[in-house]
């Protein structure tokens, strides 16, 4: 059962013609500001100033022009859990592109804009409520980066995976072992029929390492001659996007979806000219990244790839490989037999937390701190962290907690509430108290939770951030694999506040963190939500 769509949502999706009207590049009335239903964040929940913990760059100027180019990052997790979210993901690719090239109009004389509607080319007041992406990049990214030292069920190479190369089905080692139509796994399990577009012709190398939609009709290079070069056929962008999202479900179950992203992006110089990932991404684009994922980041140190960042602290890298070692007891969780509980039992920051520290992908530390790391994804854009956006449709609650902003504000996200209250510095991660973090009961789909280091009593696993919407609980059998659920997120949560309420941005909030819950039965409200926020940071600051 799909959920019902606002009437802005559906006049959006059944426009009735593509064509553009009364083009301008100039702001709306009020701003164009509407209740986008998107949290945003001031000050600890929203509520005053940021205590910023001493850092970040400030005094930035926002962008003096709109822009129109973009380039999407998606991180698909593809664990053997995430079938069901992966067509509820590709389901809104189409709904996506329609609203970022296709925006609808507002009345330039009313108060407001008024409402949203399908544009009229023949009415002279009407103006495009956003501005309209003519320039389009989609990369996808896998979270399988193996179990280096180890060997572990599921997960094919174990000492890269698919080593953040965009476009894993052609590019990724792990995923040579498991394509979706014919894995060369025995153990791994093809997707049924029709969970690719018919489109998807079953040839690995098919596509490049990212798919174009182009549609500016002034420049020659949207007609590029080769194999998926660009298109400008959004049907046909629509059905690439999904070929090249739909990555199955026979991926390492131990993910490291940050890391992943981090190698896309920076270890493999996306916006170079001859890296893995060379020419993805734009000087002059805003950059959205969306993670799709249903469990903690796992991206555990490896000190081959440290790259300089333990230098920032004046330590040297502690390798936490060992953790992927099924005989080895010193980690959280002990000797459980679940290699999965090393990830959410352990202290955040001590001896037995594997994983990098969070500053490694957005760095608070004073732009004035010797040694600061200066690679995390804000160095992307550099004077301009308006145009880096980070979404997760993760493990975090169905209803995440909101108050409403005020005037035409969106809603605001008490991060405190998914998070714990904060100690001193509310950028200091491992300071929380997570004993104060959500939980409660979701309706009939039963009990859940976004505390640390909460194992079930009777499970392998710990409480769930949530349960698919719809489904029903059965005490007599909490461990039963019938009932879809997803594990708390903490780390991705962590991640989206700081670009969120981290005022990086001319000494403000940037205000571009975004969590949606993956137990949503769909998820058009989650990807209405994300595309809003790319179109507002595209037009005037």
């Amino acid at each position: 059962m799909r959920t019902r769509r606002s009437s802005f949502w559906w006049a959006c999706l059944f426009a009735a013609s593509l064509a553009r009207c009364a083009e301008t590049s100039q702001s709306t009335p009020d701003g164009g500001r509407r209740d986008s239903g998107v949290a945003d964040a001031r000050g600890s929940d929203g509520g005053g100033p940021v205590d910023s913990g001493g850092g970040g760059d400030s005094g930035v100027t926002p962008p003096r022009e709109n822009l129109d180019t973009v380039d999407l990052l998606l991180l698909v997790d593809n664990s053997g859990s995430m079938r069901e979210n992966q067509v509820n993901i590709m389901s809104e690719l189409g709904p996506m592109l329609e609203l970022l090239t296709n925006p609808p109009c507002i009345s330039r004389t009313m108060p407001g804009g008024g409402t949203p509607h399908t544009c009229n080319p023949m009415n002279p007041d009407d103006i495009r409520q956003f501005p309209v992406v003519t320039d389009l990049h989609v990369g996808v990214v896998s979270s399988d980066l193996g179990t280096p030292g180890s060997t572990v069920p599921g997960c094919d190479n174990r000492d890269r995976g698919d080593d953040g190369r965009l476009n894993p089905i052609r590019y990724g080692d792990a995923l040579a072992q498991h394509l979706p139509w014919m894995p060369i796994n025995p153990n791994a399990t093809p997707a049924p029929a029709g969970f690719r577009p018919a489109v998807c012709n079953n040839d690995r190398n098919q596509f490049p390492s990212f798919i174009t939609f182009c549609s500016n009709d002034a420049d020659p290079s949207c007609d590029r001659s080769g194999m998926f070069a660009s298109t400008r056929d959004a049907p046909t962008f629509t059905n690439w996007f999904k070929c090249n999202a739909g990555l199955f479900v026979n991926g390492c179950g131990l993910e490291s979806q940050l890391e992943a992203v981090w190698r896309a992006l920076i270890e493999h110089d996306a916006g170079g000219a001859s890296s893995p990932n060379a020419g993805f991404l734009r000087e002059r684009a805003l950059l959205a990244i969306i993670a799709l994922t249903d469990e903690e980041d796992g991206s555990v140190r490896d000190c081959r790839k440290d790259n300089g960042f333990s230098a920032q602290s004046g330590q040297a890298c502690r390798d936490a490989l060992t953790v992927y070692d099924g005989s080895n007891t010193t980690w959280a969780g002990g000797a459980t037999g679940s290699l999965d509980l090393r990830f959410y039992m352990y202290p955040p920051g001590s001896t037995q937390d594997p994983t990098w520290s969070l500053d490694r992908y957005y760095n608070t530390r004073p732009a004035s701190t010797p040694n600061r790391w200066a690679r995390d994804l804000l160095s992307l854009k550099p004077g301009h962290p308006e145009r880096v956006i980070f979404a997760g449709i993760a493990g975090v609650p169905v209803d995440v907690p909101t108050r409403p902003g005020t005037g035409r504000e969106p809603d605001l996200i008490l991060w405190d509430q998914l998070l714990g209250t904060p100690g001193a510095d509310p950028n200091d991660y491992p300071s929380r108290n997570h004993g104060t973090s959500m939980e409660g009961t979701q309706a009939t789909a039963g009990p859940f939770s976004m505390r640390q280091a909460n194992r079930h009593p009777m499970c392998s696993h710990v409480v769930p951030a949530c349960r698919r919407v719809g489904s029903t609980y059965d005490p007599m059998q909490p461990c039963a694999a019938f009932q879809y659920q997803a594990f708390p997120s903490r780390r991705i949560v962590e991640i989206a506040r700081r670009f969120d309420q981290f005022p990086a941005c001319a000494g403000q909030p940037c205000r571009n963190g975004i969590v949606t819950s993956i137990c949503a039965p769909e998820f058009s409200r989650a990807v209405r939500i994300i595309t809003t926020r790319i179109q507002e940071r595209l037009r005037i600051g």
